[in-house]
């Protein structure tokens, strides 16, 4: 019995013998020929790309999904010499660029041409009208342009941590959530400050990257308040957000300037300013004459941040007072309080 037990085991262990070679060396075979992937996972160099470039050094973070940029990193990145200036929570920027510039020979022409043009080719001192200055050959550029006359853009720009919007050559641009810290610096959101700098703005969610790039033949620095807002309507916007909402916050002023905004763009309502002010029945203080009271300094700050885009009740195009009953509030839908009036769509 002992003997036949032994024999059993004996042939047993020699199927086994022969089996794990054979499992062994077809295990090999599959792995060397299906070899397991690991798919490449490219690296972000940056998740800030100017004209197609990764830029490194702009301090940034993602807050609440918008990125937000320190704005002495963001100007440094496109003009290394601008001057700019930090200190107790404020950044101030002054750059110029030069735009265009005429050659110092066709000035002198021009010069000469008007002289000729005229009676006399003598000014009112008796001496003629300036030549063009002789070409130095060694003086290069200096001397063709010594007397250029030379055009410039500039830009001057101040922003505070803390504050809901900041200034660039007069232009109101709004911040929602305010502008923050970042690394003991003032931060703005990228697409604002975008803005200021004429520059077209892109997300790309595979990469996580933000996309800046410049407009052809687009201007350096945002245009002037001077020549961006419309007086009339600068006028008689200020005048109501005063009106209706001179004591409320500036969110509550801001909201005020939609509602009126809102309802020049749509075609159930008149399409001037003027007329949707005046419509009948409709805002009080056109019919009471508070409308012509000088607006306080906070209500023209508004209005020009609302010209400028910001929107805090995008949809609203009625108000009331705060709980008040009004066709407002039995006919529309109601959007949110801000301050002491209630806002419908």
């Amino acid at each position: 019995m002992k003997k036949r037990a032994a024999s059993f085991l004996l042939a047993i262990l020699a199927v086994v013998s022969l089996i794990l070679p054979a499992l062994a060396e077809t295990s090999g075979e599959t792995f060397e020929e299906v070899p397991a992937e690991s798919p490449e996972i490219e690296e972000v160099s940056s998740a800030i790309v100017l004209d197609g470039e990764p830029v490194q050094a702009v301090e940034y973070e993602m807050r609440g999904g918008v990125c937000y940029v320190t704005v002495s990193s963001f100007v440094s990145m496109l003009d290394m010499e601008a001057m700019v200036e930090e200190e107790d929570g404020m950044v101030s920027v002054n750059a110029s660029t030069v735009i265009g510039v005429v050659p110092a020979e066709n000035a002198a022409s021009a010069e000469a041409e008007a002289a000729a043009e005229s009676e006399s080719p003598e000014d009112s001192a008796g001496t003629a009208a300036p030549e063009a200055p002789a070409e130095d050959a060694g003086a290069g550029e200096v001397a063709d342009y010594a007397a250029a006359n030379v055009e410039t853009a500039d830009l001057c720009l101040t922003a505070a941590a803390g504050a809901s919007y900041f200034v660039a050559n007069g232009r109101y641009l709004y911040v929602d959530g305010g502008l923050v810290w970042l690394d003991g610096r003032v931060a703005a959101p990228v697409r604002q400050l975008a803005r200021v700098f004429n520059l077209t703005v892109d997300y790309d969610a595979a990469t996580g990257q933000v996309l800046l790039g410049h407009r052809e033949g687009e201007q350096p620095y945002l245009a002037s308040g001077e020549d961006a807002y419309n007086s009339e309507t600068m006028l008689w916007l200020s005048r109501i957000i005063h009106a209706e909402s001179g004591n409320q916050p500036l969110e509550g002023k801001i909201a005020v300037g939609n509602v009126v905004m809102n309802r020049v763009r749509n075609p159930k309502f008149p399409n001037t300013l003027y007329d949707v002010l005046f419509q009948k029945n409709q805002f009080s203080p056109a019919s009471s004459g508070s409308i012509y009271r000088e607006p306080n300094a906070e209500s023209v700050v508004a209005a020009k941040l609302v010209l400028d885009g910001a929107q805090v009740v995008p949809e609203a195009l009625f108000f009331n007072g705060a709980g008040a009953r009004s066709y407002a509030s039995r006919n529309r839908a109601y959007v949110t309080t801000i301050g002491d009036h209630d806002f419908y769509k």
